[in-house]
Order: C-alpha cells, then sequence, then structure tokens
C-alpha cells in the first residue's frame, strides 16, 4: 500500500472556495506517468501537481484530470504557497518559475507570448452571437476583446458548439471600467474538460500584453467573474509577466493506494 500526502489550495482566491483549486501530491521522486495519471484523474481536479525534491530543487510535473501533462498553469501558485517560505525558484520539465511568498499571496514570474490580430471566424460567432471589438489568437488559443464587462458577464454559452470549434481555448475580455480592476475576462475550454476555467496562469501570459497595448500601461489588476471569481494583479517587464495572486489553502489529506 502506498501512502502519499496531499493538499488542496484555492488559487486566485482572496477567500476560501473561491478561485480554482489545485491538488498538490507530495512523492519522494519523479512519479511514474501511468501512476500520476491515475491518481489526477480520481483526484478530479482542474490540475493535480506532483511534487519533489531533486538536488535541492523543488520539482514538479502537472497533470490535467485528462492526464495531459500542462506547464504553465495555477497549481504553481499553490505549489509556492505549499514548499516555499519566502522565495525559491520552481522547476517543470525545462521551464524554471521564480516564485515570492507572503501572506496569504504569492507571485510569480511566467513567460510572456505575443498575440496576432485576425479576423471573427464564423463559427465562433455563431457560438457566441457576440460582435467583438477586436479578436487575436495564439496557436489553439482564441481571444475575443467585447465593448463592455456587462457583455462578458451576461454571455450566454453553448458549450457544445464551443467543443466544435478550431480552437482548444476561447477567452473573452473587456476592459473594466464599472469596478476597481484593469480588465475582466472569463475562460472556456470544454476540449480540456474545463468547461469554464475559474483562475488561469496561462491566459496571463499574453492577456496583459494585450492589455498593455490597448491601454498603454505594465501594471494591471484582473477579475475573472466565473462562479467562484477570481482576482490578481499583472505587471509586464522585459523578458516575463509578473504575476501576483491570493492563495488560500483548504486541507490535508493522505492519499492510501491500495
Amino acid at each position: 500500500m502506498l501512502s502519499i500526502k496531499y493538499s488542496l489550495y484555492d488559487c486566485f482566491a482572496d477567500r476560501s472556495f473561491a478561485g480554482h483549486t489545485a491538488a498538490i501530491v507530495e512523492v519522494p521522486q519523479k512519479p511514474e506517468y501511468e501512476l500520476a495519471k491515475k491518481v489526477s484523474v480520481e483526484l478530479c481536479q482542474t490540475i493535480t501537481c506532483f511534487v519533489w525534491r531533486e538536488k535541492n530543487r523543488i520539482q514538479v510535473e502537472s497533470l490535467a484530470k485528462d492526464g495531459a501533462v500542462w506547464l504553465v498553469n495555477h497549481g504553481l501558485l499553490g505549489v509556492a504557497k505549499h514548499f516555499v517560505k519566502e522565495q525559491d525558484v520552481l522547476y517543470s520539465a525545462d521551464a524554471k518559475f521564480e516564485v515570492r511568498v507572503s501572506d496569504d499571496s504569492v507571485s510569480i514570474a511566467i513567460p510572456r507570448q505575443e498575440l496576432n490580430l485576425m479576423e471573427m471566424p464564423e463559427r465562433l460567432n455563431q457560438a457566441f452571437d457576440v460582435v467583438p471589438v477586436s479578436v487575436r489568437e495564439i496557436g489553439a488559443t482564441c481571444l475575443v476583446e467585447l465593448r463592455t464587462v456587462k457583455e462578458v458577464i451576461d454571455l450566454e454559452i453553448d458549450f457544445n458548439r464551443i467543443s466544435k470549434l478550431d480552437y482548444d481555448r476561447i477567452v473573452i475580455t473587456a476592459e473594466d471600467d464599472t469596478v476597481s480592476f484593469d480588465y475582466v475576462y472569463r475562460y472556456f475550454s470544454p476540449k480540456h474538460s474545463v468547461n469554464e476555467n475559474n483562475g488561469s496562469l496561462y491566459v496571463q501570459t499574453f492577456l496583459p500584453i494585450f492589455w498593455q497595448e490597448r491601454l498603454g500601461k505594465n501594471d494591471f489588476s484582473f477579475w475573472q467573474p466565473s462562479v467562484r471569481k477570481s482576482s490578481g494583479y499583472v505587471s509586464v517587464e522585459k523578458n516575463c509577466i509578473r504575476l501576483e495572486a491570493p492563495v488560500r489553502k483548504i486541507f490535508d489529506g493522505t492519499l492510501k493506494v491500495l
């Protein structure tokens, strides 16, 4: 029988049971992929991070609940909160993430990505029934800017239609001139078994770059009006995005693999 410690963290959450949950599983060494996949499927969280120490480094491998390996993901915030006292580096595959921890928040440096301008695809327009201000794309991700925050909040989502689009991820955003945030966004990814993501680190690799161009500044606060709500801060730096977000531990436990 194998016993391993695990914890659940709410990331991008200014209170418990908000934001986006990640499972942090402590293992003595890099787990075999098939075992890690089975554990992540059983825990059924959007992301499960397996963490071990190797040559004084904190190593992380993150799996989605369908077994796919994700590099930049919100679970890294939970890993930092769980293992780092003040400042350290997390290593994942060939990437490394500088993290800082203070009180209930975590700061992390993530890569920055540029977007390409494009026309709104007809099938995407039919899925959302909206008139966008602009549309961008990066790989299999589509970013759609709407005119108002209300349009973003009031979107009626047909996940069946979205799942049939050419994109794996759809991000909807708008400038927030109604409350004390610079922009809001919602993120849909039914192809990854996540109808609506409750808080994403990956989205922040490119969304601040978009708003830097639109608003002409480098520092932003953001809010995600999903069911569980998410919030945080980002700064656009020369070689990365620096993100800071609140993180809450929900509980600890022990997994006994029989």
